[in-house]
């Protein structure tokens, strides 16, 4: 597929040196990584870390940079602060005659369109092609007439390395922020469960502080298992390799999510990954599968997978071999060619 000659604006929170350690990721990032190295030129914005100068900025770049760019990428939470600047960008972005992509985020957003299905779905319908990172996504919004295509996030696999184990321990990986949205303390009520059979296991929380780590702590000591946990904040790619080195099962404990590139991210370094049936995450892991699946905040289901991989090594081995296969239609020459698709396509419609 022939490359985009005009630039492609990627609306976004962007990591650069000055910020990096304070923002997670983005997945705008990722994507923009990818566009870049394959010689697709782009203009981002922001890498602003305050809401306020992120907005400014954005508007900003979006009137300034105009002459630069056909095609906009914008993505949507539809979250608080986010939905105003979502929905000022997209209008801004119509107005100026640009050719609009939404990418939709966020398990949060089919409670919203089911709240105020108006005010949630105007974007949707302003745009010229909203993309899905997952089936979950394109069937919730497909229920307000509102049509997509599906393009996984993106992931560099070549920055993760599968470890190949056979013998699966007691020792347990959950990698989120402390929120109420990842629920931490389900994590630490499953560990307890653990630790009683297992006195040896092992907990690592890696993620930053959004308000409930210090709660998260408590209950650790409560239960007598504080000694066995280690928080070592927020962890960057080229360390992620090392924790799964040393832990051998992943623990996601959501109250909601729609297709967390962690999965992935957790099944290219062969770690069996043991979640809450919630939102769009069925539709990443089969049960049995490439991953084992139970209902939310049941502890003691969660305690007998995470058993069943420890005491059927055999369990373990299928789940992450097939978790290996699965993370390859996220790898970035895989989506890049999805979006070469769209942006030739949009592109012709000038």
């Amino acid at each position: 597929m022939a490359i985009v000659k005009n630039k492609i604006l990627l609306v976004g929170l962007f990591v650069n040196p000055k910020n990096k350690g304070k923002i997670y990721r983005t997945a705008s990032d990722q994507l923009a990584e990818v566009l870049d190295m394959n010689g697709h030129p782009i203009i981002k914005t922001s890498t602003q870390v305050s809401r306020f100068w992120r907005a400014f900025d954005i508007l900003f770049t979006i009137l300034w940079k105009s002459p630069f760019y056909t095609i906009a990428i914008l993505p949507y939470y539809g979250s608080g602060n986010a939905f105003i600047i979502e929905n000022v960008s997209s209008k801004l972005l119509k107005l100026l005659g640009k050719k609009i992509i939404l990418v939709v985020h966020g398990g949060g957003l089919p409670n919203r369109l089911a709240k105020n299905e108006k005010k949630y779905s105007a974007i949707l319908k302003r745009v010229h092609q909203v993309v899905c990172p997952s089936n979950y996504l394109k069937n919730e919004i497909l229920k307000y007439g509102i049509q997509s295509i599906v393009i996984e996030n993106v992931v560099k696999l070549s920055d993760y390395s599968f470890i190949s184990k056979q013998i699966f321990t007691p020792h347990l990986l959950w990698m989120r922020a402390f929120e109420p949205t990842y629920n931490p303390l389900m994590a630490i009520r499953v560990f307890a469960l653990v630790k009683k059979k297992y006195p040896t296991a092992t907990l690592t929380m890696a993620g930053k502080d959004l308000g409930l780590l210090q709660e998260t702590k408590r209950l650790a000591e409560e239960l007598k298992i504080h000694d066995a946990i280690v928080y070592p904040g927020y962890v960057f790619t080229e360390d992620k390799t090392k924790l799964a080195q040393k832990t051998d099962v992943y623990l996601c404990t959501n109250k909601i999510d729609n297709a967390p590139v962690t999965f992935i991210e957790m099944m290219a370094m062969g770690l069996p990954i043991v979640s809450v049936n919630v939102g769009g995450i069925p539709f990443i892991v089969s049960h049995e599968e490439n991953g084992l699946l139970v209902n939310y905040d049941d502890d003691a289901a969660m305690f007998n997978c995470i058993d069943a991989v420890i005491q059927n090594p055999a369990l373990g081995i299928k789940i992450a071999q097939n978790g290996l296969t699965f993370s390859k239609q996220y790898d970035e020459k895989v989506v890049l060619s999805k979006w070469e698709v769209l942006f030739y396509k949009l592109s012709n419609q000038f």
